[in-house]
């Protein structure tokens, strides 16, 4: 669509405007270039020439209605960048030649799409401009109407679109020349495969088969070491020291005895890979370090965990037996009670050394146990995991082993006392402390005689003691000590007792006293009522 011709004038008058100040600004570029070069005026020359090119790239633009922008300026890359595209130069090469045709079609595709993007441009631009020559200024003869008709020629020559057609249609027929020929995938790999291993084939054998040899040979090296009688000698830490600081110098020396046989083939490509492997791997395990470090004190039993002592892991005691590429802790009296472990699972975490005749668990299968909670069973499982209780009747009780170790279990299969406090009445303080233990002592002997009799009876100790003098009654205690094998029989020991201590009493008229009732009324507040009685003793019973 032909613009209009008033807005053809608006825009030629804008250009006319522009190109005078063009030619100002060179008036004034050739004045000081006349002039003696100094600091000020070489400042000052710059200056003018950002400006002179700002000018005409405004002209241009709205000459053409394209949007033209500043050339960008390259930077000078710093001396690590440059070094390190030195140094992968090789490996650079080697991908280009490998991406060599993908990126040929990849550029010749973006190459259309730009070309095809520029052409619209041009075909826009050269009507813009033909619609300034049809039309030219009113104003014409003077300097800026010559500067403005030979910049609109000019830009027109510059915009044709002919040349950026040719180009295209050389380009597409570049891109189907190159699909034709395409290979696939799986061909393009295979290839680039056989003229890899055909070229440096030779010298990755080599390096590796120098690498692994090497390596073989001083692993041997380093076992007969440690089978020497002199090594055998010195201490574990010491030991696993040693072995680490000589496997680091067998790493270290291998590769660079694999890295000295591609130096010695003049291959830079492999060497370069090979670094750039390296370096990645220091790279991505720069955060791993500290923590690596860590899992070497304690591989080298130098850390805060050590071999043959005692660690609390879960909860639960562990024999540290063995700290390698993993940490292994034993308790014997837990069933499956070898456990492995990471070795970073043990940073953070403290041993101590061994106590003789410590106990690694409470109790074994087939004990008897009371907990705190009065919980009353036979331990039929106890793993690192739980602690089941076989309770009478049958039931099953769970435990996680940890809540088990802190309810303070009491193992009756090796043994448990009876301690159970019986008052008396207060009528009975004479007595109390001399005639009426020995009673009370005979005659639990004679009615609990079928557990104290025999060549191993099940009572080892019996007594009868006066224990307190309580709020209600005068209390006696007695003790008995019952043998492991009575544990599946403990409550029913302690009510076969309680039973005894009451027939006593009934044969020896005593009286078994209850705990009194104190009632305390409350005094009314002043002027509300009469004043209450003040409270009667309490009864006795």
């Amino acid at each position: 669509m032909a613009e209009e011709p008033q807005q053809i004038d608006k825009d030629q008058r804008h250009l006319i405007l522009t190109a005078r100040k063009i030619l100002v600004t060179q008036q004034e570029t050739e004045a000081l270039l006349a002039q003696p070069a100094t600091q000020q005026t070489t400042e000052k020359l710059e200056r003018l020439q950002e400006q002179l090119n700002k000018l005409y790239r405004e002209f241009d633009s709205m000459a053409t209605e394209l949007a033209l922008e500043a050339p960008d300026r390259k930077d000078k890359k710093s001396d690590w960048i440059a070094q390190l595209e030195e140094l992968t130069l090789p490996l650079l090469k080697m991908l280009k030649n490998i991406t060599a045709k993908p990126r040929r079609i990849e550029n010749l595709k973006n190459s259309i799409a730009e070309l095809e993007t520029r052409l619209a441009d041009y075909e826009k631009a050269t009507r813009h401009l033909q619609t300034f020559l049809d039309a030219p200024p009113a104003a014409s003869g003077n300097l800026e109407a010559e500067f403005y008709q030979k910049r609109i020629q000019l830009l027109k020559n510059k915009y044709d679109p002919e040349l950026v057609r040719l180009n295209l249609d050389k380009a597409r027929a570049n891109l189907q020349q190159e699909l034709a020929g395409d290979q696939s995938m799986v061909d393009s790999a295979s290839q680039v495969m056989r003229e890899f291993f055909k070229n440096r084939g030779r010298n990755v054998l080599i390096t590796l088969g120098t690498f692994l040899g090497l390596w073989w040979l001083l692993t041997r090296l380093r076992k007969w070491i440690a089978g020497n009688k002199v090594f055998l000698r010195m201490s574990p830490s010491f030991g696993k020291l040693f072995t680490a600081a000589y496997n680091l110098f067998a790493l270290a020396f291998s590769m660079v005895a694999g890295l000295a046989c591609l130096y010695f083939f003049n291959d830079w490509l492999l060497i370069s890979l090979v670094a750039l492997i390296l370096l990645l791997v220091v790279w991505t395990s720069r955060q791993w370090i500290p923590k690596f470090l860590k899992e070497i004190k304690l591989i080298l039993n130098l850390g805060t965990v050590r071999e043959d002592e005692r660690l609390l892991w879960h909860g639960v005691p562990w024999r540290v037996r063995e700290i390698g590429l993993q940490a292994i802790l034993v308790n014997e009296r837990l069933e499956g009670g070898e456990v492995r472990l990471p070795v970073h699972e043990l940073i953070g975490k403290f041993s101590r050394p061994l106590v003789d005749n410590e106990p690694w668990f409470p109790t074994a299968p087939g004990d008897w146990v009371l907990l705190s909670d009065n919980s009353y069973g036979q331990v039929r499982n106890q793993t690192m995991e739980q602690v089941v209780l076989r309770q009478k009747g049958g039931s099953l009780k769970f435990f996680p082993t940890a809540d088990f170790l802190s309810m303070a279990p009491v193992n009756l299969s090796t043994g448990f006392r009876y301690n159970i406090e019986f008052g008396l009445d207060y009528a009975e303080q004479e007595r109390v402390c001399t005639v009426l233990p020995a009673l009370f002592q005979d005659g639990l002997r004679h009615k609990l005689r079928h557990h104290l009799e025999g060549d191993s009876p099940d009572f080892k100790f019996l007594a009868v003691r006066f224990a307190s003098a309580g709020a209600s009654a005068l209390n006696l205690a007695i003790l008995i000590d019952a043998e492991g094998r009575m544990a599946d029989q403990h409550d029913d020991i302690r009510r076969e007792i309680q039973a005894a201590l009451v027939t006593l009493c009934n044969e020896n008229n005593l009286t078994i006293p209850f705990n009194q009732l104190t009632v305390t009324l409350a005094q009314p507040l002043s002027g509300t009522g009469p004043a209450a009685s003040p409270p009667s003793p309490p009864d006795r019973a």
